[in-house]
């Protein structure tokens, strides 16, 4: 079954993701291009949207209704960023 994006309800929380997707990317340029990074990559934020997305979504499939749906999608960000942090550093300890 096709999720259907374009429920009026969803829309607070696409809007949230799409200014996530474009806030974390020109983080993520700035902080490369700090680093020295010549070709800034935005690959992690794109994977951390495609994450996130499908767990609001999955949230918003249970309970369309639910409250507070920026503040749970930016934590939801927020969570996968960490959860996405601790996975690079465990499996980092592992190959060194």
């Amino acid at each position: 079954m096709k999720f259907d994006n374009k429920n009026p309800k969803y829309k607070v929380i696409k809007i949230t993701n799409i200014v996530l997707l474009i806030l974390f990317f020109f983080i993520e340029i700035i902080v490369q291009d700090a680093q020295g990074v010549k070709t800034p990559n935005g690959v992690p934020v794109i994977i951390t949207f495609l994450i996130s997305r499908y767990i609001v979504r999955k949230m918003f499939t249970s309970n369309p209704d639910f409250s507070y749906k920026i503040i749970k999608t930016i934590g939801v960000w927020l969570g996968v960023m960490i959860a996405k942090g601790i996975l690079a550093t465990i499996l980092l300890s592992l190959t060194i």
